[in-house]
């Protein structure tokens, strides 16, 4: 499907759509894909998953995915933890200054861009949320590399680190970083992310948030 918007920033995203069917092959679930990409790393790792879990990361990303591109703010409250961790970067200006600190809350990477970090609470994350689908025409996520983890060590919880590309485009705003979440699956009906956090390209592989960043062994 393609979808083009004229406002104030004219944008064009072509997207796959993804039908989920129940039992009686009715559907229940229509959802952005993921992209070839993602879908195939995904669904061609047999060896690590049984096609069951394949099928609970595969819908729960296109879900969340497409939460953020039709404005679900509903859905979005719901698969958010109350105590979940969440702590989001944006892109403030370019500077070829050294690195510096802005109010304790900003870093310079020299050459590159500012990025400003903020840590939300639920609440305050999804009073954000609002904010932004309100100003903003239309919001599109792309995803592209990525790495997902199976943490078996909680025998009693089914939880996910998912770490991921994620290019983001709005009327208003677009950077390009990584994407890192911890999501407790053991409902497949009702996940909850535990943490949400998101780090521009420039920061290398070994900085990136991952679970033992959150959890100890």
């Amino acid at each position: 499907m393609s979808f083009s918007f004229n406002g104030r920033r004219k944008k064009t995203f072509v997207e796959d759509v993804s039908f989920t069917f129940n039992a009686e092959n009715k559907i229940e679930n229509v959802a952005f894909g993921l992209g070839e990409l993602v879908e195939n790393s995904i669904f061609n790792n047999k060896a690590q998953w049984t096609p069951e879990v394949r099928e609970i990361i595969a819908s729960f990303m296109e879900n969340y995915k497409t939460a953020y591109s039709l404005e679900r703010l509903d859905y979005l409250r719901d698969i958010f933890a109350d105590d979940a961790v969440i702590i989001v970067g944006n892109v403030v200006k370019r500077s070829s200054s050294n690195s510096s600190i802005i109010e304790g809350k900003s870093i310079s990477l020299k050459g590159q861009d500012i990025i400003k970090y903020n840590r939300y609470t639920k609440g305050e994350y999804i009073d954000h949320l609002s904010k932004c689908f309100n100003r903003n025409d239309f919001i599109n996520l792309k995803f592209t590399s990525h790495q997902i983890q199976w943490l078996e060590k909680f025998e009693e919880e089914t939880i996910f680190a998912i770490n991921i590309r994620q290019q983001y485009n709005s009327s208003t705003y677009a950077d390009d970083g990584y994407l890192f979440l911890l999501v407790d699956m053991t409902n497949h009906d009702a996940p909850l992310i535990k943490v949400r956090t998101w780090q521009p390209n420039e920061v290398s592989i070994d900085k990136l948030y991952n679970a033992g960043d959150f959890f100890n062994d």
